[in-house]
């Protein structure tokens, strides 16, 4: 079960077709400004497209694209990435400006948590975040999490957080 539908949301593997989704979601300054990397250009979307494919086939767990049940659009992404700086895997999610505030991100982050923690069996589960993004952290903690590194690789303010599995 690679795809997950929630109340509002459907969320399935990204596929080829979704690169122009995912050049707008990246490439907005104000959905990209809670992230340490900021806004990214088309070729770097369509490497990050083409890593989140190939990790979904190499290790059967990646990002979900987000698409809205009522509407049919696009809202953004959600799901697992393999840092090589953490033994974990990482929950990642970014939703376009238009859908924030409705509560999709929550419903997003606890669907992703779900599965991975019970379809994928992950024994634990990190995030990061910068302090300065409240909502991104309040999220979090409202999930289960707990900061675990106020530093993350040594930058200031930079959380992890960790879920473990009970």
């Amino acid at each position: 079960m690679r795809k997950i539908i929630t109340e509002r949301l459907i969320m399935r593997p990204f596929d080829a077709a979704d690169i122009n989704f995912l050049i707008h979601l990246k490439g907005s300054p104000t959905n990209m400004a809670g992230t340490t990397v900021g806004p990214i250009d088309a070729t770097q979307a369509t490497i990050q497209l083409d890593h989140y494919r190939q990790q979904w086939k190499d290790l059967g767990l990646g990002m979900w694209s987000l698409t809205h049940k009522a509407s049919g659009e696009f809202v953004g992404e959600c799901g697992y990435v393999k840092r090589p700086d953490l033994d974990d895997f990482s929950l990642r999610y970014t939703l376009s400006d238009s859908w924030w505030g409705q509560g999709l991100t929550p419903e997003a982050v606890q669907a992703a948590l779900h599965y991975g923690l019970n379809n994928a069996y992950l024994k634990e589960v990190s995030a990061l975040a910068l302090a300065s993004n409240e909502r991104s952290c309040r999220i979090l903690e409202t999930s289960g999490m707990s900061v675990v590194d106020n530093n993350f690789g040594g930058r200031s303010n930079f959380h992890r957080y960790q879920l473990t599995q009970k």
